[in-house]
């Protein structure tokens, strides 16, 4: 008993007449018959009596047509969603995120969804050491992040930069200036974005109050960009962080500030393993990112 008995089987049954079914698959009558005979010898039963005027299922017939509309339906399911997923129009995107990047991963996802509805997004948050370790495994299909300094073995796609920007308690802003200087916060008690493997931003805030003689006031260190948002948001302290996060809806309780006196940015991207091939729908996926 194969899928194209089964077929042939469905379609004298729904349409009650061997001759009526014949005509319907496009086949002679005689093969149709002698099929039907086939598959009643094969299991041992008879799948439908045939009378002078009229013919009926069997119980063991109305069995076989319920297994057989059933089985044909789910290959004619799998066979539309491969070609879904050959096409790129269906499948998974697996994309692995850090904090840093998280609001511009929800601006993505949202305009992919636009045109490719019937992909279903797969997303893992991490540290950047854990998404290149998911990438290398293959866990994952692309990341976001903060570009690292190693990136030999991906291919990596440059977002637009984002520079260093101050945000501070709306409590505390009236004892500073309209483009506070490193010397006005230096004494303000500061959430510090803990080092992370692979990037500077840490070090280079340290070494821009460094060079006008002074050190932060680092009441937290924090790893977590969300967290420091928080914090702040809170009224616990000031912080320094990448542009791209203080849309956060943590924001509504403190002020952000372009800093003059902090020349740096951050540089976000997209990456991917080299010479692997992804699916078709992550391709489209990177290829939607500007």
């Amino acid at each position: 008993m194969d899928i194209r008995q089964l077929h042939y089987y469905r379609e004298i049954v729904k349409q009650g007449s061997i001759s009526k079914a014949a005509e319907i698959l496009h086949i002679a009558q005689p093969p149709l018959s002698q099929l039907l005979k086939k598959l009643e010898t094969e299991l041992g039963t008879t799948l439908i009596y045939r009378y002078r005027q009229k013919w009926e299922l069997s119980e063991t017939g109305q069995l076989l047509f319920q297994y057989a509309d059933q089985l044909l339906n789910q290959t004619e399911e799998v066979k539309r969603r491969i070609h879904e997923i050959e096409e790129g129009t269906a499948g998974t995107v697996r994309i692995g995120v850090s904090s840093a990047c998280s609001n511009m991963l929800t601006d993505y996802i949202a305009e992919f969804r636009t045109e490719f509805s019937q992909v279903k997004i797969n997303i893992f948050s991490g540290d950047s050491e854990g998404l290149l370790k998911k990438l290398t495994q293959k866990e994952i299909d692309i990341a976001l992040l903060i570009r690292p300094n190693d990136t030999e073995q991906y291919v990596k796609k440059s977002l637009k930069k984002q520079p260093a920007i101050l945000m501070v308690p709306n409590s505390w802003t009236a004892s500073l200036s309209a483009q506070p200087t490193v010397k006005e916060i230096a004494h303000l008690p500061f959430i510090m974005l803990g080092a992370m493997e692979g990037h500077s931003f840490h070090e280079k805030i340290k070494k821009a109050f460094d060079e006008f003689g002074l050190k932060p006031n680092i009441i937290v260190e924090c790893r977590d960009l969300p967290m420091v948002v928080a914090l702040v948001n809170r009224g616990l302290g000031i912080s320094i962080i990448p542009r791209m996060h203080y849309e956060s809806f943590f924001s509504e309780h403190f002020k952000i500030y372009e800093l003059q006196q902090f020349d740096f940015s951050v540089e976000p991207v997209l990456m991917k393993l080299k010479e692997e091939p992804i699916s078709k729908v992550s391709a489209q996926f990177w290829e939607m990112v500007k």
